[in-house]
């Protein structure tokens, strides 16, 4: 980068150096501009204009720029794009012969610390992640924060699959940003190995930035000592980190990002000012909810579709088919039960108690919903406020969100269930809050704070009085305009103002003799000249005085307002979760009434009985396509049903059975009722899913081997608790192979793990294990052949399959006519030569299991076998014998 050569430059350059990883939007009249390598980053990006500034001194500089007025959705892009953004703004107005204007940053703005509405959605947190890795006790610490919220929870991993666990919560968590420690060997490197193998998992973060901070930042000390500041306490242990260093020193290095970053951090020193908007953290751990790990998050699609484009697109989602909440603190809410489904019996009761009254009582539930519907984001409101980046419109729509927590309040008011009770008590009306925004602010407030007309009118008397001055101003003018055109004798003399030259009279050129000697020349233009008078600038002086001192008042007073307003934060927090769980909940009753939803059962002897239960996304998806979807049955125990091994054509309803299982699991922990006619569960502690095909070439994983890599995860960490559903299992090798490994991973779970397993197969030989195992039993989705091809009845009965169908399914995938008939004779051939089990497993191994034998699968040609059974063994002499071998063995080969 050159030398900067002007004023401006280098006041750009002071700037830039202290933000240097940040674009810095360098304020310029009606422009942000940006300069050098700024400018090159931001207009690829954007896609706007490449310029250069002082190209004619021969020494250009890379320049771009965008319009202040639309800056926001230029912002919004970089900021989506993973670019951090340094806001610098003129703090004063260029007035005559003023050359350069102070300028500050006033905003730092990174995709994990965002808070203006148009750069978050709605309905999603906004997660910013730190990692810190703590060597000597081989843990890793986990911590991440909303800060538009102010949502902040650390965790702590250790042992050999704390990379597994790691992984899954940062699947879950999403981050917009990750923060992590300038280390060698921190990632993986190249082909997977080094000492950075534990983050590996890091690599896989490919929506969020990578935020690299020094690393003692992370320093164990330092992390508690910036939360004790932050939290203003002696200690850690009563927000449960006292023994958890590392999740304490990830915790540590997001407070001290977030000073750095924020404005407060910026002018006053970060290391002596607290964040009002994170004023409590929850440390938490993983088994705490019913675990789903991003394997099944991404199989069950929860939250995102495995294809974007697919039918239905984005409401092919558990999530997008159950939100029909009103409020984006209610849709986050919902989200989080979608991730995070309870372990705690009595807490899912108190929600289902809740959901079953609010289904009864259809006109209450409709009219709390609609009351609801009124009521903006108290959540994020409550953050720009405790932040002091809330607007006046932003406090006016505080107001008309508070309003309506008194009616949801009173439709509560005789109810006896437990949780809505809870909820009411939770709501505080905040009157004294919503009394003084209401005799403080305008009733229609500008859109900033620095525009006059915030404070409402009688408020403050000496603001009333300097508005009225500036009124009578008006009045003011034109008389002295009046007065002086009949003293001057010049009709067409004018008073006029402007931002450079504030108030002047003009006179025309032609008129210049009869201007008065005590008029004062301002300035000269072509067809006329610009005056002012000791009375004019009197007048001017009292004006600009009073403007200024408008300004001064009402900024203080709504900076006043704001900062009371902050100090109920914590009875705006609670309302605010009470408000989104009442949302959720209502929404859950309201998808019970109108899906004729059940409420779940729970058992303790280990049975899962599901009567009529149905996918609840395709039955949406099929509804709107006027079809009906067909429910089936499920029982599973830990006895003697406790496996099932399902066959059946593809496309006949394997994964959707083995899906619709799960999310009924998941609905019902989450304490939603449920799609099917009656379901009584066990508590689930984890559910793991194997399903379909995928590869991560990136890291040199093949199909097969992603495949048995979860396929290890769950034999190695499911109990007897969990729910396992895995399809196809082998098919990415070998027959054979994949035939062994499945008949293996079958007897491993029914002898060791003990988990309730749905195992949807095409290895019809595993089906034999039916008969040979305890507590394996064969069920298959039934098909009707007709005349012209197969009918899929998409419902689940007893007993195995005899075919797979694959040769139909093909067909109606519209393979060429040729193709399935040369199919069906290779297909002929093979059946006709089939092999079989040449070892079965010895009697008594159906229950002395452990000590089975894997049979050998060996094919045998069919023309060696006819040669066999003719041969006469007992009568057969020598030579002919070892002739009939010789024989043999030519065609073997």
């Amino acid at each position: 980068m050159s030398e900067p050569t002007t004023p401006l430059m280098r006041q750009y350059q002071a700037i830039k150096t202290r933000y240097p990883h940040a674009l810095v939007l360098f304020r310029l009249g009606d422009f942000y501009e940006m300069f050098h390598e700024d400018a090159i980053v931001a207009s690829k990006e954007l896609q706007i204009t490449l310029t250069a500034r002082n190209r004619e001194r021969g020494k250009p500089i890379p320049m771009c720029g965008v319009p202040y007025h639309a800056a926001e959705n230029y912002i919004h892009r970089l900021i989506r794009a993973g670019f951090k953004v340094a806001m610098c703004d003129q703090m004063e107005q260029a007035g005559p012969g003023k050359k350069l204007v102070r300028r500050e940053v006033t905003r730092v703005i990174t995709p994990g610390t965002a808070t203006d509405s148009h750069l978050l959605e709605p309905r999603e947190n906004n997660f910013m992640a730190s990692v810190a890795y703590a060597p000597k006790n081989a843990r890793v610490g986990l911590a991440w924060v909303d800060i538009s919220t102010g949502e902040f929870s650390a965790t702590e991993f250790a042992g050999d699959d704390a990379e597994e666990k790691l992984r899954d919560e940062l699947q879950l968590l999403r981050p917009r940003e990750v923060l992590l420690e300038k280390i060698e060997g921190l990632f993986a490197d190249s082909d997977g190995t080094g000492p950075g193998t534990k983050f590996a998992a890091l690599m896989e973060i490919r929506e969020g930035a990578i935020t690299r901070l020094d690393g003692w930042i992370f320093e164990d000390a330092y992390g508690e000592r910036m939360l004790s500041e932050q939290f203003s306490v002696a200690g850690l242990e009563g927000f449960g980190l006292g023994t958890h260093p590392a999740a304490a020193a990830a915790a540590g290095a997001i407070v001290h990002y977030l000073r750095e970053t924020s404005l407060t951090g910026q002018n006053n020193g970060a290391a002596s000012h607290t964040l009002p908007t994170l004023d409590r953290i929850r440390y938490y751990e993983q088994q705490e909810t019913l675990g789903i790990d991003s394997v099944s998050v991404r199989n069950l699609e929860l939250v995102v579709p495995i294809l974007a484009d697919d039918a239905g697109g984005r409401e092919a989602t558990l999530l997008s088919c159950l939100d029909e909440t009103v409020t984006g603190m209610g849709a986050r809410l919902l989200r989080s039960w979608i991730l995070r489904p309870e372990l705690d019996v009595d807490e899912i009761e108190q929600r289902l108690d809740a959901v079953a009254t609010l289904k009864a009582h259809t006109v209450l539930r409709e009219e709390i919903q609609r009351t609801m519907s009124g009521v903006l984001d108290l959540e994020r409101l409550t953050s720009r406020i405790t932040m002091g980046l809330a607007s006046p419109r932003d406090l006016a729509a505080l107001r008309t969100s508070l309003l309506r927590v008194p009616l949801v309040r009173g439709f509560l008011a005789n109810d006896g269930t437990k949780r809505l009770a809870e909820l009411r008590d939770q709501m505080d009306d905040l009157a004294d809050v919503t009394e003084r925004i209401a005799v403080t602010l305008a009733e229609d407030p500008p859109a900033l704070a620095t525009e006059p007309g915030v404070i409402r009118r009688g408020f403050h008397a000496e603001l009333d009085e300097l508005r009225d001055l500036g009124q009578k101003g008006r009045q003011f003018i034109a008389a002295m305009e009046d007065r002086e055109r009949k003293r001057t004798g010049i009709g067409s003399l004018k008073i006029r103002y402007n931002q450079v030259f504030g108030y002047y009279i003009e006179i025309s050129r032609a008129n210049l003799h009869a201007a008065p000697a005590d008029y004062e020349r301002k300035q000269t233009l072509a067809n006329a000249e610009r005056f002012t008078a000791p009375e004019l600038k009197e007048y001017e002086r009292k004006v600009l005085d009073a403007d200024a001192r408008i300004a001064e008042i009402e900024r203080r007073l709504f900076a006043e307002l704001r900062e009371w307003i902050a100090t109920t934060a914590s009875r705006l927090r609670r309302t605010a979760t009470a408000i989104a769980q009442m949302d959720v909940l209502v929404n859950f009753a309201r998808l019970a009434a109108s899906r004729n939803y059940a409420r779940p059962e729970f058992s303790e002897d280990g049975e899962l009985t599901i009567i009529g239960g149905r996918h609840p996304v395709i039955e949406q998806l099929l509804e709107v396509r006027g079809e009906r979807f067909v429910p089936n049955d499920l029982y599973l125990n830990d006895s003697s049903q406790q496996i099932l091994l399902i066959t059946g054509p593809n496309m006949g309803g394997k994964s959707t059975y083995l899906r619709q299982a799960a999310l009924i699991v998941i609905m019902s922990q989450m304490g939603c009722f449920v799609p099917a006619a009656k379901a009584r569960l066990p508590i689930t502690d984890r559910i793991y899913t194997r399903i379909g095909a995928s590869d991560n070439l990136a890291r040199g994983r093949s199909t097969f081997l992603v495949e048995m890599s979860e396929v290890a995860a769950i034999l190695n960490t499911a109990t007897p608790m969990s729910l396992i559903l895995l399809d196809e299992v082998g098919r990415g090798t070998a027959t054979f192979d994949g035939l062994s490994i499945a008949w293996a991973v079958v007897e491993h779970l029914q002898s060791h793990t003990r988990a309730r397993t749905l195992f949807a197969t095409h290895y019809h030989e595993l089906t034999e294990l039916g008969e040979l195992l305890p507590g394996v039993k064969n069920i298959h989705v039934a098909v009707r052949e007709t005349s012209t091809g197969i009918v899929f009845l998409k419902h689940v009965e007893a007993g195995s399959a005899d075919r797979s169908y694959g040769i139909e399914v093909a067909r109606l995938a519209g393979l060429p006519p040729a193709v399935i008939e040369r199919a069906r004779e290779i297909l002929l051939r093979h059946e006709r030569s089939e092999h079989e089990l040449t070892e079965r497993l010895s009697p008594g191994a159906a229950t002395g299991f452990s000590h089975a034998r894997q049979p050998m699968f060996t094919t045998i040609d069919r023309e060696v076998l006819e040669a066999l059974q003719a041969a006469d063994v007992d009568n057969l002499k020598p030579l002919e014998a070892l002739n009939l071998l010789a024989r043999l063995k030519k065609q073997i080969t």
